[in-house]
């Protein structure tokens, strides 16, 4: 008999965000082009609407759940290299077979439901909780608090967006904090499959181990400063079943595995309505003999050292509720030809009611090579974006 719930517990709560908008990049690079044909033309976009699942029916239980609806595939070219020469794209447009309610109509649809997170959390202790399942890798801060109405920019600065490190992991966490005068600290350890990226399974028995120290110290309406490190290490793979008419059994091997050791660091600080983010990540990826990524045919990924940093300043004026920003970033590592990203670029924030903004950013990006005896083009590339969101 299922136990008696406590009438005083909501036993679910759904809520969650979306942002619309518009956007536009200007790439003059053909190859870039070929893989993002909606660059060069202004397009209407949905970005995320995700929607929260939380329960808590019992003091010490709690579960989140993050479910992000996507339109994907969406048009999105899926093999730009097969046949030679063309590029095939997914569409999202069948006939009426799929929408029994409107037979032989056309009819557009979203095709991914992608679980950002879902884990339950025993949290008897302050100092020491357990989670387990699906997170958000606890690096820095944009990883974080990703959702479109606490971030300050429209777009992810490349900290994020070159997956230098995997952004959710599924395992289980400890973590806890505490009081120290003035100051909170607290730390967060978890043990998981290790890069999700490929599949949330693990193809052996390998597994990764993480960790973050933080510390925050707040002074209400004054000084905010939160200081954060992060680690992570793990082996991260991939593997094909070979089958043969004349084996008598499949060959099992890995296409790609290499291990990789991360460590990150972020600082926070609001003073007053001015707002400053830092983070900074080097990465070291050393491959297994025989076992590397082929970036090209007969060119294959090298071990490598890679960093990541960027600097985000943010001021609220009272004029219309406005913030202005300024963002600088950068990205070093063998990616092929190019080996540095910079990216620098502003915008417009409107905090129009407590709970709808509306943000504008412009940016320049600038995709080179600093190695000596690399013929690498340079590419250059602008966008602009606005997103009206509203959480709910």
């Amino acid at each position: 008999m299922a136990p008696e719930q406590d009438p005083s517990k909501d036993l679910l709560r759904i809520y969650g965000f979306i942002d619309v908008g518009v956007q536009r990049a200007w790439l003059e690079d053909k190859f870039i082009k070929s893989i993002i044909p909606q660059a060069n033309a202004l397009n209407f976009v949905v970005g995320n609407l995700n929607l929260y699942l939380d329960a808590q029916p019992h003091d010490d239980f709690h579960f989140l759940g993050e479910l992000r609806f996507t339109t994907a595939p969406g048009g999105t070219p899926v093999d730009v290299t097969a046949p030679p020469g063309v590029t095939r794209r997914v569409g999202t447009q069948p006939y009426g077979s799929i929408d029994t309610t409107k037979l032989d109509t056309p009819m557009v649809y979203g095709g991914l439901v992608s679980i950002e997170r879902a884990h339950i959390d025993w949290t008897r202790f302050n100092l020491f909780k357990v989670r387990v399942g699906q997170f958000f890798t606890p690096i820095g801060i944009y990883n974080v608090d990703h959702g479109s109405p606490v971030l300050i920019t429209v777009d992810n600065p490349y900290f994020i967006t070159s997956s230098l490190f995997p952004t959710r992991q599924t395992g289980v966490m400890a973590y806890g904090s505490m009081f120290a005068g003035p100051w909170e600290l607290g730390y967060d350890a978890y043990v998981s499959n290790g890069r999700n990226e490929n599949a949330p399974f693990a193809f052996d028995d390998n597994r990764g181990f993480g960790g973050r120290l933080h510390a925050s110290y707040e002074d209400p309406g004054k000084l905010t400063l939160k200081l954060g490190a992060s680690f992570l290490t793990d082996r991260a793979r991939d593997w094909v079943a070979d089958t043969k008419p004349e084996a008598p059994e499949p060959d099992i091997h890995a296409t790609w595995a290499f291990r990789e050791y991360i460590a990150g660091g972020d600082v926070s600080l609001d003073v007053g309505t001015t707002r400053l983010r830092a983070e900074a990540m080097v990465v070291r990826v050393i491959y297994d003999q025989g076992a590397r990524q082929q970036l090209i045919p007969g060119v294959f990924e090298p071990d490598a050292w890679r960093t990541s940093a960027y600097l985000l300043g943010a001021h609220r004026m009272n004029f219309l509720n406005m913030e202005p920003f300024i963002l600088g970033a950068m990205l070093y590592g063998p990616f092929g030809q190019t080996d540095t990203m910079l990216q620098i670029g502003g915008g417009l924030n409107f905090y129009i009611t407590p709970d709808i903004t509306l943000r504008t950013q412009v940016r320049q990006s600038l995709f080179t090579s600093t190695r000596e005896g690399v013929e690498a083009r340079r590419i250059d590339g602008t966008s602009l974006m606005a997103r009206l969101i509203l959480a709910f």
